[in-house]
């Protein structure tokens, strides 16, 4: 049965024997990436359609979930040149508790809302933990219910930036109907349509049909007279309901890319003692995702 190899007898042995972690790393920058491209598309939405408010609300949001992601980012750079420097066993463990510190530190400070400041700090005791570590899988498995915890609230946020932007919907409605005289054109041609339908199933029923058959052509005729308007105006709101919910899909991408690079860190001790690098292919495909959204949602 094959056992896994303390970490401090493949330094001792081999040198340099930390697997590369450079590719976790690479990853959850273009996770980062993905998702500051995500965010600001969803923003310019807001924007073109006039919807200010949400606009606003939504960028201090953003704002928020990019300030942990690039806190995240550098503190997975950060394990990553451990292992590449590849030193024995207290040292790692300290250089990992530095990471750990850093990454919190980024975390317990403003802007970002008090939830985030509150577990950050509650969780500085970890750090000393990690320190007291004798190698580097020891340290990570000792800094991972810190991760994890930082990783459930930052998973939480990106549930209330979906909703946020579900929402969104009503206020870019209201602010493209409320430009000339849109509101009204919709009324006046529902009204129209609501005739139309009531004079067809008057004919399909009655044996005198000819005052019916003659109104109903004057509806028709008034309903092409509005086509010019309102048949734009249409495919302009559904555009806009395609993109929200390509973004919407975005943002549950993104969540659950960062669930799965809470998963690989959680793993990440089994991967060093076995000297594998961790597996990222589901995040790697998480992101080639998002990218495929982003050209979908750039795509007239």
């Amino acid at each position: 049965m094959y056992k896994s190899i303390p970490e401090e007898y493949l330094l001792l042995f081999f040198g340099c024997a930390l697997p590369d972690l450079q590719p976790f790393a690479d990853s959850t920058a273009q996770l980062h990436t993905a998702v500051l491209q995500s965010t600001t598309a969803v923003q310019l939405t807001l924007l073109k359609a006039g919807a200010s408010d949400a606009a606003e609300q939504l960028g201090h949001e953003i704002a928020v979930r990019v300030i942990a992601m690039q806190a995240i980012v550098r503190y997975t750079d950060a394990l990553s040149h451990i292992a590449e420097a590849g030193r024995m066993g207290g040292e790692n463990a300290g250089n990992v508790a530095n990471a750990l510190q850093g990454f919190l530190d980024a975390l317990s400070a403003d802007p970002l809302p008090t939830k985030y400041i509150a577990i950050a700090k509650s969780l500085y005791g970890v750090v000393a933990q990690v320190r007291a570590a004798r190698s580097f899988s020891q340290a990570v498995t000792q800094a991972d219910p810190a991760i994890q915890g930082i990783a459930e609230i930052l998973i939480a946020d990106f549930a209330d930036l979906e909703n946020l932007l579900a929402t969104a919907r009503v206020p870019i409605r209201d602010q493209l109907l409320q430009q000339d005289h849109h509101a009204a054109l919709v009324d006046y041609r529902q009204t129209l349509e609501r005739r139309r339908r009531q004079l067809e199933q008057e004919i399909g029923s009655s044996l005198v049909q000819t005052e019916q058959i003659a109104a109903l052509q004057e509806v028709n005729q008034l309903i092409d007279l509005t086509r010019d308007r309102y048949e734009p105006l249409m495919a302009e709101l559904q555009a806009i309901n395609n993109r929200i919910a390509i973004q919407i899909n975005l943002i549950q991408k993104a969540r659950e890319g960062i669930r799965q690079w809470a998963a690989i860190h959680s793993t990440l001790a089994v991967s060093v003692q076995n000297g594998f690098p961790p597996n990222t292919r589901l995040l790697t495909a998480t992101v080639l995702e998002i990218r495929e959204l982003l050209r979908e949602e750039r795509t007239p």
